[in-house]
């Protein structure tokens, strides 16, 4: 019998040793996945991208060549400058109707961005406006702190905050007009310099270089929730506010532009522009009103290849504040359950709140 018992012991210690080696493996993934989270990094961006060697001299020549620099991601200028500061001045006006009984609506806006780009990835980004709304943010270190134009700073975590996406909302007057312009026209008009450095000058022609961009990523297709009261055979769709965006950008449609844009000669980089376009919307149906847009934007780099620093800004801790989730009966001022397990101290053990070390 004594060997019977040790057959049927053994799986059962090798399962058990199994799952705990498994628990533990578990255990120092998650730590790991943790630590990758909340460490220190640098923002994603199209850096890989900026190895690819760019002709100037071809904007004028291939509409895949001006969109692939008018469209240039912001991490990937960095990349092929180094050191540097942008500014941006965007200026539109929307018009509707005037003509209508109640005559109309206009919105106006005025936007100023500045970018200051350090050669080793950290930046500040400044974005305002004549409504006096937009945002600072300061990304050094692999530390991302960010306030609202009259507030203090909070340091923000890296989890919680996207450096490079608030990047490209502040420096995005030149890829915004080209999208809107269904891609420039551009034509050579001589060599230039700035700031220095050999550039290429080219005068905006026309519009509608590209009627359509195929997105190269793969990606699925679109899912869209499922309505909750349909009738028989009808698909889920985007929300109203949702599918208002995706016409408006549809029936958009460009009347007038002009300017020049500026291309680094070396790096093929987007250096500075002056653009002014008209643009409108046609109404759902012919008697609807038509939207009208006047756009004006302006881009400047200097300080190229300058040795420029970025530093910490003091920043204030981010406020306490009750946690729901730990002890709700507490948060919400009523008494514990008889024999409920008491939440009211914090054990060392719920690190839900609590940032892992960087790895070592």
């Amino acid at each position: 019998m004594r060997p019977f018992r040790f057959r049927t012991f053994a799986p059962l210690c090798a399962a058990a040793l199994a799952g705990a080696f498994a628990a533990s493996c578990r255990r120092d993934e998650d730590q790991a996945a943790k630590a990758r989270l909340f460490a220190p990094e640098q923002p994603h961006g199209s850096v890989a991208a900026a190895a690819d060697k760019l002709d100037a001299r071809a904007l004028g020549e291939s509409a895949a060549a001006s969109d692939r620099v008018l469209r240039m991601p912001r991490a990937e200028v960095s990349a092929r400058l180094g050191s540097y500061k942008a500014e941006a001045r965007v200026q539109f006006a929307w018009f509707r109707g005037p003509g209508l009984p109640d005559g109309g609506a206009e919105v106006q806006l005025s936007e100023e961005s500045t970018l200051t780009q350090a050669a080793g990835g950290d930046f500040t980004a400044r974005l305002a406006n004549d409504h006096n709304e937009g945002f600072e943010l300061v990304w050094v270190g692999g530390e991302a702190f960010e306030r609202g134009l009259f507030g203090p700073y909070h340091k923000r975590r890296t989890d919680r905050t996207d450096p490079e996406r608030l990047r490209e909302q502040a420096l995005a007057a030149l890829p915004t007009f080209d999208r809107l312009a269904r891609g420039l026209k551009l034509a050579l008009d001589g060599e230039v310099r700035v700031e220095g450095r050999r550039a290429y000058k080219y005068k905006v022609t026309g519009w509608g270089a590209r009627t359509g961009r195929d997105d190269d990523r793969n990606l699925p297709p679109v899912q869209y929730p499922e309505p909750a009261i349909a009738p028989a055979g009808k698909e889920g769709g985007p929300d109203p506010d949702t599918a208002r965006r995706l016409d408006l950008f549809e029936r958009e449609e460009p009347v007038a532009v002009s300017g020049s844009v500026v291309v680094d000669a070396d790096t093929a980089a987007p250096l500075a522009c002056e653009l002014k376009g008209h643009f409108r919307v046609p109404g759902p149906q012919p008697a609807d009103a038509t939207a009208e847009l006047n756009l004006h934007a302006v881009l400047t780099t200097t300080e190229l290849a300058k040795d420029l620093k970025v530093k910490a800004p003091a920043f204030e801790p981010e406020a306490s504040v009750p946690h729901a989730v730990k002890d709700p009966l507490r948060f919400l001022g009523k008494a514990a359950q008889p024999g409920a397990p008491s939440t009211e101290d914090a054990t060392e053990d719920d690190d839900t709140d609590q940032e892992p070390p960087a790895p070592r």
